[in-house]
This record gives C-alpha cells, sequence and structure tokens, in this order.
C-alpha cells in the first residue's frame, strides 16, 4: 500500500500542478492610454456574453498603463468562451454610452477578431473559441467610437 502511495502521490500532484496552472494570456492591443480609467477583461461561457457582466466566468481588472497590455486569467473548464475587453475610462465597470444611450462611447474588444455592428455587439455564437485556443493566447483589438 505504502509503494502504490509513493508511486501515485507525485502523479496526483504533477496532474493537479498541470490543471491549475492552464492560463488564458489575452495581449490587447489599440489601447488609448492617454484616457486613464481601467481595463476590463471578462470571459464567458455561453451565458450573459457580452452585456451581463455579472455572469462571466472570469474578470480581471487592471489600471490602463500602455497601449499594449496582458493579462493572465486562470482557464476555466468550458469547451467554448468569448471574450469581452472593456476600457472603462470613467471607471464606473459598465459600458458608457453615447449621448442617446444607444452606443458605447468607450473602446471595446472581443475575442474571434469580432467588433461592434450596426445591431450591436456580437453575440456569443459569433466571438466564441475553442478552450484550446484560448490556451495558446488570444489577441485582441480595442475599437473606440
Amino acid at each position: 500500500m505504502i509503494k502504490v502511495l509513493c508511486v501515485l502521490l507525485p502523479l496526483f500532484l504533477f496532474i493537479g500542478k498541470t490543471v491549475a496552472e492552464e492560463k488564458i494570456t489575452v495581449e490587447i492591443s489599440g489601447v488609448d492610454d492617454e484616457l486613464g480609467g481601467n481595463l476590463f477583461v471578462l470571459v464567458f461561457g455561453d451565458d450573459g456574453f457580452p452585456k451581463e457582466h455579472e455572469k462571466s466566468l472570469l474578470t480581471q481588472t487592471e489600471k490602463v498603463t500602455n497601449k499594449k497590455m496582458t493579462f493572465a486569467l486562470a482557464a476555466p473548464s468550458e469547451s467554448y468562451l468569448a471574450i469581452k475587453v472593456l476600457h472603462d475610462e470613467d471607471a464606473n465597470k459598465k459600458v458608457t454610452k453615447n449621448w442617446a444611450g444607444i452606443w458605447p462611447r468607450e473602446g471595446l474588444g472581443f475575442s474571434n477578431g469580432k467588433r461592434m455592428g450596426a445591431f450591436g455587439p456580437p453575440g456569443f455564437e459569433d466571438a466564441k473559441i475553442s478552450r484550446e485556443m484560448a490556451l495558446k493566447g488570444i489577441k485582441i483589438d480595442v475599437v473606440y467610437p
């Protein structure tokens, strides 16, 4: 029994360490660092993307410091993910709209190279990427209105 534990324990520790260290690296470019504020990265499963921030699986926020910023987030187990980047210029933790209350006034970016369209943000099906793709690293450009 002790021999079995001596053999299996290192294996379990190795497997646990490998799973725990899986990260999604999101490289964000096009950030207008002169506007200040915070940059949010939100990772969603198939529920809530892109508007219901409270339903995101992961959220990470950093103060805007450069035109390019990189985030590393723990990889969720979902097979497909969609990522939203928000340059929250006024630090109110939501997308600030234009004077008409319809169109975003702050910079946004989405996974899979998607952008705001004539009818609003992309849906999950358009912006989704596989978990395997996310583990290889994602690049997202922030686009300002």
